[in-house]
């Protein structure tokens, strides 16, 4: 090939390889993602028993580690309708508090699935979730003794969040947990929280 021909020649050949180079680079956002919130908040039900110096209803070290799965969105009034479901795991932190009217320290783990529904306007989504989530609650108690409760209930809440890119996002959640710490002793977790997810 002749001088003069080989860089037009170049700019053709890389010209069309661009289209192609763009699309393995920058594939569309796959519908699983996962994600992670702190609970600075997390108030409870439970009443303190008289004289209880050191009652404190609310933990600030809960938390919820979820991974989810999206599935098509649905144009709906300027934005879409973002259907998904999700696996949700739950950490209470402790609570210092009255239990069967005897003071002690309670705290929770747990394990949900839940159907989520979210609107999403440019970077930010609206979402409200509903779902079953299986608890186990668990009281030192402050004279001795422990106790451990079992409970399956439903679980709801809503949340906003913040899409940084295609891959991040920022999300601020509140969630209602159902909990049973004692034989007599059922409540529920409004919890609030922090956090990220990443949409693989």
């Amino acid at each position: 090939m002749f001088p003069s021909f080989r860089f037009p020649a170049v700019l053709l050949a890389l010209a069309s390889i661009a289209p192609l180079h763009a699309v393995a680079a920058d594939p569309a956002p796959s519908p699983v993602y996962m994600g992670a919130s702190y609970g600075f908040r997390a108030s409870t039900d439970l009443d303190c028993v008289p004289g209880q110096g050191d009652c404190d209803k609310s933990s600030k070290r809960s938390g919820k580690a979820y991974v989810g799965y999206s599935f098509d969105a649905l144009p709906f009034q300027g934005g879409v309708a973002l259907p998904s479901i999700e696996l949700v795991g739950y950490l209470g932190g402790e609570v210092k508090s009255g239990f069967d009217k005897r003071a002690g320290r309670g705290k929770f783990t747990g394990l949900g699935m839940q159907g989520v529904l979210g609107y999403q306007f440019d970077a930010f989504t609206l979402s409200g979730r509903a779902g079953v989530a299986y608890t186990q609650g668990k009281v030192d108690y402050l004279g001795g003794g422990s106790d451990k409760k079992d409970k399956i209930g439903l679980t709801y809440g809503i949340g906003a969040a913040y899409a940084l890119n295609k891959n991040w996002s920022l999300h601020l959640d509140w969630d209602r947990v159902p909990v049973k710490y004692s034989t007599r002793q059922t409540g529920k977790v409004d919890m609030f929280s922090l956090g990220a997810s990443y949409r693989f």
